[in-house]
């Protein structure tokens, strides 16, 4: 009898790796993949996905819109800026970056300050983006981050060239910063 449940215990096993082979790691089958993202006439972020279903991300709080969204290069997420009234501008001003991916928005603001340039590094995995002073900063904030875990994985301060300070100091400028700001040119 001992033998027999042993052997039937070995066989399950065996079973579940076949199985588990055949259909891939579990992560990869529930990854969605996304076609294509506009904003709606309410300013919400509508996403397409690759079998056709359609997911809202609505504004939040005082939220006004969202920027023109930005689907990854390996269509596992979705970004956009999240744009407010800002009482000093005639524009919105991008104090939010919004990703959605696998099912969860993830909002990220850093120090505060407006976002006004981003870009998705490692496929879509994580963001990177740029913070300053609506008029007049002498320096960039800048922050490398993980987008499912929202982890912070670097970030760096770039002093800039401005009134206060006509020749700034150099500093080492990381290669994920170098990305985004050729992205911006």
């Amino acid at each position: 009898m001992v033998k027999l449940l042993v052997a039937g215990g070995v066989m399950g096993v065996i079973l579940l790796q076949i199985v588990a082979a055949q259909t891939g790691p579990p992560d990869a089958a529930r990854v969605e993949r996304y076609q294509s993202a506009v904003i709606d006439a309410n300013g919400s972020l509508v996403i397409t996905t690759s079998d056709q279903r359609t997911i809202l991300v609505p504004k939040e709080g005082e939220q006004s819109s969202f920027s023109e969204p930005v689907v990854s290069p390996a269509r596992t997420a979705v970004g956009a800026q999240a744009l407010f009234a800002n009482c000093c501008t005639s524009y919105d001003i991008p104090l939010q970056l919004v990703v959605y991916a696998n099912g969860k928005v993830h909002r990220f603001t850093g120090v505060g300050l407006p976002i006004f340039q981003w870009r998705f590094a490692d496929g879509g995995r994580r963001v990177a983006f740029g913070q300053e002073p609506v008029h007049f900063g002498c320096w960039i904030h800048y922050e490398l981050r993980d987008v499912q875990s929202e982890r912070l994985i670097d970030s760096a301060d770039i002093p800039q060239r401005c009134g206060e300070v006509p020749e700034p100091r150099t500093v080492k400028i990381p290669k994920w910063v170098t990305e985004l700001i050729s992205d911006r040119q």
